[in-house]
């Protein structure tokens, strides 16, 4: 994956969600958005076991919060890659595992990105803050 990226000179996102966010029109067509930034699209669900041995901030006991910060811990050691995590209504576990994700990518120096499905109405804004968050990925490369 990374070395696709590395051949092509393209980012990668990795879009950390719920299952149902996959579907375009719950998730406003985001990795079509995303592919045409020039970034490469993956699914946490999508990757491979990073760090089975690595600590967390909280009790992990569901195979979709491992899956979140596996692809946090994937992220942070990527070079190129950054993390969008998906959010719909709310929902009071995913402030937990919001936070986990946000500090995970911290240690690496990586930036936390949350989209909020429920609150898109138009793409203009999420368009301004995927550019804004290209933008910070390519000047962090150029220094």
């Amino acid at each position: 994956m990374s070395e696709f990226c590395k051949k092509r000179k393209n980012p990668m996102i990795v879009l950390a969600s719920r299952p149902y966010h996959i579907d375009s029109e719950i998730n406003h067509g985001l990795d079509r958005l995303l592919n045409s930034l020039g970034f490469v699209v993956l699914t946490e669900d999508s990757l491979p076991p990073f760090d089975r041995n690595a600590t967390q901030e909280i009790l992990n006991q569901w195979t979709y919060h491992a899956r979140m910060y596996n692809a946090a811990r994937f992220v942070g050691a990527t070079e190129k890659a950054e993390l969008i995590q998906l959010v719909s209504f709310g929902c009071g576990i995913d402030a937990i595992t919001s936070d986990e994700i946000h500090s995970i990518l911290s240690k690496y120096g990586k930036l936390y990105t949350q989209l909020k499905i429920d609150e898109i109405h138009n793409l203009g804004a999420t368009k301004i803050r995927l550019r804004s968050l290209e933008a910070t990925m390519r000047e962090r490369e150029a220094i």
